[in-house]
């Protein structure tokens, strides 16, 4: 059996990565979007790097259980006017990330349908999702989907996706880890998106807002005066960076 697995460097596409060639033996296909605008993509990249390794000298084996991951730019993945149109129609009700789109058109692109995205229980995903999934099992493994007959016909943007965690919180991957001896791999793991120098979690961009508020705090530092005010600096100019290109793109 052969998961694909969107892999991030994340604590949940991790636990997921860890839990299919560890626990159950099965192989793992990783996927990675390179996305530029984030400070943080070369520390995603050494941190799956570290955590193979890990992974390779707890279980020698555990090598021909993952293979090559398969990326690709983010600017790369084709326009699809109907999956912006419902990327955007979600986005107005709710926040959503704008890699829900890109991250869509690259399944299209892909014609793949079994892409794992690690949705878990407190992501906001899950508020779109929730009365949309069924539940699929098979042998050791069990997996949610979207239903054949959606609520919303805007949901189809999730269609090409398995959702294995759908169930679980952090904590829960954590405990679970625990129990399985792969919890040190775990911390090794990286979220934030605005890396400090020092190679440090900022503290203050969403994802570390979220890591802290999903139970796992003490994995994210607390920023002083001068993060705060760097951090303030970036933002601005990202603001900055984004009007500049809408408006280029209004006037073309």
């Amino acid at each position: 059996m052969i998961h694909n697995i969107l892999w991030t460097g994340g604590w949940d596409s991790t636990f997921r990565v860890l839990d299919v060639v560890l626990n159950k033996q099965e192989t793992v296909q990783p996927f990675y979007v390179l996305d530029r605008r984030r400070k943080s993509t070369a520390m995603e990249l050494k941190t799956m790097e570290q955590i193979k390794a890990m992974m390779q000298q707890s279980d020698p084996e555990a090598g021909k259980h993952i293979r090559e991951t398969i990326t690709i730019e983010r600017t790369g993945i084709p326009v699809h006017d109907e999956i912006t149109r419902q990327y955007h129609e979600l986005a107005s009700r709710a926040h959503l990330g704008d890699q829900h789109d890109w991250l869509a058109r690259y399944t299209e692109f892909l014609k793949l349908d079994d892409l794992e995205l690690s949705i878990h229980e407190d992501d906001n995903v899950m508020n779109f999702i929730k009365h949309d999934v069924v539940l699929k099992e098979r042998d050791n493994d069990s997996y949610y989907q979207m239903t054949d007959s959606l609520s919303d016909t805007a949901l189809k943007l999730f269609s090409r996706y398995r959702f294995p965690l759908l169930h679980m919180t952090k904590l829960d991957m954590g405990a679970a880890a625990e129990k399985s001896g792969f919890r040190h791999m775990m911390e090794q793991t990286w979220f934030c998106h605005n890396p400090t120098k020092g190679g440090r979690a900022c503290g203050l961009c969403n994802p570390c807002q979220y890591t802290r508020e999903e139970g796992l705090g003490r994995r994210v530092p607390v920023p002083n005066a001068a993060d705060k005010a760097k951090f303030m600096m970036w933002q601005g100019y990202k603001r900055g960076i984004g009007k500049f290109k809408r408006l280029v793109e209004a006037n073309r």
